[in-house]
Parts: structure tokens; sequence; C-alpha cells
């Protein structure tokens, strides 16, 4: 073989590598994402929230609706609470009552294709990573006319949400993550991207969170008994990118707060730790706190309907840890 061929060989088999690399490998970009847009008042803010709590999908439970609780004007504090893949604002509306008694306005908004009466609703295989990135853009536009200074908590895919939020908006003050879907126990953390890939071209199914008891298995109400893995692949995207970009840049996000469960049993906490170095050896402000692990705290440690909760004493370490260092309690009323 001449050189010239040599070198063609080798320029053929370069390009068929970045093919496959393209195809297989690297996930899309995120596209059509709106610029941020903070509502300009307190009245704006309102009226903004208020329109997507009239928002109403075919076959959604009305209780299902985003969270809206002020103090009737702006206030120091808001807070964003994004609930978890599968569930709806439900999951964080007791959470949400104890930020609002210590002088937060809150907002909870329904990521899309969530809180339907069919638990098992084929909707759900729609969703994409640009509708859950969407969401939490437009619930920050509108907490920045809640409060002066904002806050945004996030579990499991709202923590996945969180994050990407902390690395693009500068007018967070604080992203706190908790159990993030930046890392899942059943996909090496390595191979995040070879599985989003295969998830998201297989034929879409439906996949119970419980196998066994499927659609009897107990957990509340409004919670989907399991998931569609098109979907699944979204948040396997999402969690791709946000692990790149936390690689090369800084989050703009003022601060970040990673809150791990150790018995967590659904994320990978050593993949999200992984993703919590890069961020730190890119000069982020972030705290890292874990609950005990003898707890053993199920992955949903938010909701109270789930069965074997334990939130009075998980909320009151959320509080503490999403408000240290530089919260003031307000004045006591009298």
């Amino acid at each position: 073989m001449s050189t010239a061929q040599r070198v063609a060989a080798l320029a053929a088999a370069a390009t068929s590598w970045y093919a496959a690399y393209r195809l297989v490998w690297r996930q899309p970009p995120l596209r059509d994402l709106p610029p941020a847009s903070p509502a300009k008042s307190f009245d704006a803010a309102l009226t903004a929230a208020a329109a997507q709590v009239a928002q109403r999908q075919p076959g959604m439970r009305p209780d299902a609706a985003p969270i809206v609780l002020t103090h009737g004007a702006q206030r120091d504090r808001a807070i964003v609470l994004l609930h978890g893949f599968t569930n709806c604002p439900l999951q964080f509306k007791a959470l949400a009552e104890q930020y609002f008694a210590r002088g937060y306005n809150v907002f909870v908004p329904r990521f899309p294709y969530h809180g339907l009466y069919n638990r098992a609703p084929k909707e759900l295989a729609a969703l994409t990573a640009e509708d859950i990135v969407r969401t939490g853009m437009t619930a920050v536009d509108i907490a920045r006319g809640l409060g002066r200074h904002v806050t945004v908590l996030g579990l499991s895919m709202g923590g996945l949400v969180a994050a990407w939020l902390a690395q693009h908006r500068s007018d967070i003050d604080r992203a706190v993550m908790v159990a993030p879907a930046l890392a899942f126990q059943p996909v090496p953390f390595g191979a995040m991207p070879l599985y989003a890939t295969y998830a998201r071209y297989a034929l879409t199914r439906f996949v119970w969170w419980d196998p066994v008891n499927k659609g009897q298995a107990p957990g509340p109400e409004y919670a989907y008994h399991g998931f569609h893995l098109r979907a699944f692949a979204e948040l396997l995207r999402l969690a791709v990118l946000v692990g790149e970009e936390a690689g090369r840049a800084a989050p703009k996000a003022r601060s970040l707060v990673l809150i791990i469960n150790p018995t967590d049993e659904s994320i990978d906490n050593d993949g999200v730790l992984a993703v919590a170095k890069r961020w730190r050896r890119r000069g982020a402000n972030i705290a890292i706190y874990a609950f005990p692990a003898d707890w053993g705290l199920m992955h949903d440690l938010i909701d109270p309907c789930q069965p074997q909760q334990q939130t009075e004493r998980v909320y009151p370490l959320l509080i503490q840890w999403s408000e240290f260092p530089y919260y003031v309690a307000p004045p006591r009323a009298g």
C-alpha cells in the first residue's frame, strides 16, 4: 500500500469513527430554548404564575396544577421547588408550606405530562429535555419577580434541572440539588451517553417502578406507576450534557448545594460526586451534605405520601442546608 493509500485509509477510518461518535456517543444539544426573561415586578410574576396554574392538559388532575404561595408582595426570598420524574407539584406541597411559613414566596411548577389521572400514561413518552429545561427557565423568571433573592431546589429530575439552571443562570442565588438525576445506579457513569442513545432509539416501552406489584404498588395516588423508556432517555441526555458542561465552565449561579442520600436506590452517588468535582475544579462555590446512612431513606424523601417516609426529620435538614450560610430569618411577629 502506498503512502497516499495509507493516508486515505486513515482519513476514511477517522471519518467513520467521528460519524459513529456523533451517532452513538455525542448527545444532541438542547434546541429552541427561550432566553431568560425575568419578571419585572411582583404583579407580572403573579400574572405569569396564575397563567400556568390555569393551564389544563387533557386528563390532568386539577390538584396537580402548579402551586403558588405568596405574601401579597415581593419578599426578600423566593424559592422554586422542582418535583421529580413521574410525580407532580403535590410532592412538594408540604415542604412549600414550610418555606412559606419562613417568609418565602414559593412557586412549584408542573413539568409537562405529569399529574395526569392515568398513572401509566402514554403521553409521558413525549417528554423531552427541552420540555423540562423550559419549565425550569420559566419558573426562575417568575421567581425573579416574587423575591429579591432566588433559591431553586429540586429532587431527582428536578435536581437535574436545578443543575442545568445553575450552570446557565447568574440570577440564581442558590441552586439546591437533592439526589439529582445526574447519574443513575443501573447505568455505568462513564457509559451514560451510550445508554442515552440506546434508550432514545429503542422501541419505547413502559417500565414499572415496582415490576412485581406494578399498578398495585403503594405510593401517592398522583404519582405514576412507572415511566416510558423514551422519556428516561431524555433525562440521560440532559444529565450527560450537564456533566460535560460542568467540565468546561463554572456554574453561573452564586452558590450550589448538593445533597446526597447514601441509601438512594436510584441515583449513583459516585457519579453525582464526579460531576461536583468537575464544578469544584472550575472554582464553583458548592457545599455537599449527606443524610445519615442509618436513616435508610428512600429515593423520594420529599413526598409525605410515600411509604416509610421520614419528612419530620428530613425537612429540617433540607431547610437548614438550603439556607446556610446566607439566610437571615425574618423577625418574629410581635
